[in-house]
């Protein structure tokens, strides 16, 4: 029962959306431009090598590299401004690889150092980044917000090429949210700017923005127009590179207008500019993709496997798992047309794990469509039917009309075929409802009217109403008053009812967080005497095992004077000597019980000092490498802060040597004017992060109960499948002198 699914378009609307972004803040790749650059930060003095290790991130094609230059930049950075722009760089790189709570954490620090410089264009270039970080998780309404807030920022500092940038990126976010009419007049202004400045390449890069507009309205002549506007830009300008981002899209648009040729042409004319210049693996992902759509809807499907795995290499290289996840689906479509379902599913299902990590909602429902449909065909219908309604109801939460369009007709269809006719009928209602709003929603006529006011640069009022009799005017104001009450009226009570409800869920939020915090506190207390307790019986080991063996063996050695050899001054000599050996280790094993209780240097020198001594005793062990590289002039802080500190830290290394076959472990303590900031680096294996937050160990409890004492932040980066952990704690200054005396009393050392 494998559906007929039509070739869609290839060229996801986010691509789009980040060709505008990178506009303002990523510099096209070439390699002599980073060549020239890596040769100019080799001669810079550390002052100078901020802007250069920001431009390297921006052109690195690695994003692990490009993350790399960008904290490199921070370290560097001493001026506010310049803390903000490597910040913003960091928080960007960590929404192209998909860690967009880390890509938060570093915004929220780009925009606090740019508002402290009072910088509106590097405030602006924050809340952009913020924007583009919502709208790659879905959260359009937050991007349209934090876009808007970028706007006002640029209007303020008068930059009207950073204005037109937003403007831009608004439009695409309005799309989105199906608020097509404000998108298109935000898109108009953009173009409007470049064009009046003679800015022709952002100009060319917004025709993209709204051809891909005009395609998502169905108005796919226009949008063609648009795409071939970008691409003679390109062209005039010499911009090869760019070229592909038009071809692909016009390529997509013929497609939709079933010219097959014509599409394939460009997908073809794409790949080739690609793989005579820089070898973009992201934009070829895209061209062979599209050529291998083309093959699957001319029925060519081993043409179209062939297309389809070559794009899955460069997809791969790219490290781009929404194209991945885009190229799996249309492999597992293909098989299904080729009946090779077992086939089918296993790409579906790679799919459908990809789209759910990076959470395209959209992709996800489209996938679990397709799957339904394979089900369908290997006769399992039990898990068709999961698939289907699971695939329904992601389409009905992001309002993706086609998907849900296709996915009523196949349920209409599957309903029907395992004889349930009563739910068959109900899918077919939905269809055929859902049929009709597709014509009205696509309104051409109305399209093509907001096209042309564009391009004709007229701004005509509404037309008139027509005359009418004064009495029926008259009738009609009465009646529109009448209504107008009545929908206050109607607000009022609805608003009522509206706050009586957010009450009352207040309130159970509050007896719900009071219940929860009383189960932390007795988490927490739980942690301490078990952490206490284990302690308690290493310490009683220790002292048996070690000290107590030791004062045997000087029993022992003193008890040789006794002997009738002890009156020779040699043999005294001799127990004399093994005398004072016992008691230099017994001193030895003391000052180690003693550091592990409480060390003299954190007390009397400070946690600097101390955590230097800690590394210190660790490589001495030979179990493996401790660096310690501290960064501040500061006085000491104060105690409770300088305990937990130096505890989180012994806790986190001990589990490292533990668990994680590190070889090397770098401790770096950093602490400015503002915040402190501790990281634990390791090279051993990566883990689950969720299965450490949920152990059932004391670790995590012990550093959440040391982390709530001092009000500290923590940050885990790690992964099972790759190298490297890095734990990460910050500590802000006005929170550390606001360190109460009952929690430094409190404290458990």
């Amino acid at each position: 029962m494998c559906s007929d699914s039509n070739f869609k378009l290839l060229v996801p609307r986010s691509l789009l959306f980040l060709v505008c972004f990178f506009g303002a803040i990523n510099l096209a790749h070439s390699q002599s431009v980073e060549d020239s650059l890596k040769v100019a930060l080799k001669n810079a003095p550390d002052s100078g090598k901020v802007p250069i290790l920001i431009n390297l991130a921006k052109v690195s094609q690695d994003n692990n590299q490009s993350l790399i230059y960008a904290k490199q930049a921070l370290s560097y950075a001493k001026l506010d401004s310049e803390k903000s722009s490597a910040a913003n760089q960091i928080a960007w790189t960590f929404k192209n690889l998909f860690q967009f709570d880390s890509a938060k954490v570093y915004v929220k620090k780009a925009l606090g150092y740019a508002e402290k410089g009072n910088d509106l264009l590097i405030t602006s270039d924050a809340y952009s980044t913020y924007g583009s970080v919502f709208y790659n998780i879905g959260s359009y309404d937050s991007a349209l917000f934090y876009n808007k807030k970028a706007l006002e920022y640029r209007i303020e500092a008068g930059d009207k090429q950073a204005q037109a940038a937003s403007m831009n990126n608004i439009s695409t976010t309005l799309q989105r949210l199906s608020r097509y009419g404000e998108s298109m007049e935000y898109i108009n202004q953009s173009i409007s700017i470049y064009l009046a400045s003679n800015d022709k390449r952002s100009a060319a890069d917004s025709y993209l923005n709204k051809g891909n507009l005009l395609n998502s309205l169905g108005a796919m002549d226009s949008a063609y127009v648009s795409f071939q506007n970008a691409l003679k830009e390109y062209e005039s300008l010499g911009l090869k590179s760019m070229m592909p981002y038009a071809l692909i899209n016009m390529a997509t648009v013929a497609v939709h207008l079933d010219r097959l040729e014509e599409a394939q042409k460009g997908f073809v004319k794409s790949r080739d500019i690609l793989l005579e210049g820089e070898k973009n693996p992201q934009l070829l992902g895209f061209s062979y993709n599209g050529i291998g759509g083309v093959y699957q809807t001319k029925d060519m499907y081993d043409s179209a496997l062939l297309m389809f795995l070559e794009g899955e290499k460069y997809a791969l290289l790219a490290q781009n798992e929404y194209l991945i996840s885009m190229v799996y689906n249309n492999l597992g479509d293909t098989y299904a047309h080729k009946k090779e379902y077992k086939t089918a599913i296993t790409y579906l299902d790679k799919a459908y794990e990809l789209k759910t990590k990076i959470g395209d909602q959209a992709g996800l429902a489209s996938v679990s469509i397709t799957l339904a449909s394979t089900y369908a065909n290997l006769r399992d219908y039990k898990k068709a039917d999961k698939f289907y309604l699971e695939g329904i109801k992601l389409a009905e939460q992001v309002d993706d009309k086609v998907t849900k369009r296709k996915a009523y007709n196949e349920m209409y269809l599957f309903q029907k075929e395992i004889g349930n006719f009563s739910h068959s009928l109900d899918y077919l209602e939905k269809f055929m409802a859902l049929d009709d709003s597709l014509i009205n929603d696509r309104n051409l006529d109305k399209i093509a009217e907001l096209n042309t006011q564009y391009e004709t640069e007229k701004k005509e009022q509404q037309i008139a109403l027509q005359d009418a009799q004064l009495g029926e005017q008259e009738l009609m104001l009465e009646r529109n008053r009448l209504l107008m009450i009545g929908l206050i009226l109607i607000a009022v009570l609805f608003l009522s009812v509206i706050f009586l409800i957010k009450n009352r869920a207040k309130k159970n939020e509050q007896l719900i967080l009071q219940e929860g915090q009383l189960k932390l506190r007795d988490a927490e207390l739980n942690a301490v005497i078990n952490s206490q307790e284990k302690e308690r019986s290493r310490f009683a080991r220790d002292l048996h095992d070690g000290f107590g063996q030791l004062i045997s063996v000087l029993k022992l050695n003193l008890s040789g004077l006794n002997d009738t050899d002890a009156q020779y001054p040699e043999k005294r000599m001799e127990v004399f000597k093994n005398g004072e050996s016992v008691i230099n280790d017994m001193y030895a094993e003391l000052r180690s019980i003693c550091f592990d209780l409480m060390p003299q240097t954190l007390v009397k020198k400070g946690v600097t000092i101390a955590l230097k001594e800690f590394g210190d005793r660790i490589t001495q062990s030979k179990k493996v490498v401790c660096e310690v590289i501290v960064f501040s002039n500061k006085e000491r802080l104060p105690e409770v802060v300088e305990i937990s500190l130096f505890r989180i830290c012994q806790e986190w290394v001990n589990n490292v040597m533990k668990y994680a076959e590190a070889s090397h472990i770098t401790i770096q303590l950093t602490r400015d004017e503002e915040e402190l900031t501790l990281t634990v680096e390791d090279n051993g294996k990566g883990f689950e992060a969720d299965l450490f937050y949920s152990g059932k160990g004391n670790g995590w409890k012990n550093i959440q109960t040391r982390l709530n004492l001092i009000k500290g932040e923590f940050d885990l980066d790690t992964q099972p499948n790759r190298g490297g952990t890095m734990m990460t704690v910050n500590l802000l200054e006005v929170e550390m002198k606001e360190v109460s005396a009952n929690a430094e009393r409190s404290i458990t050392v």
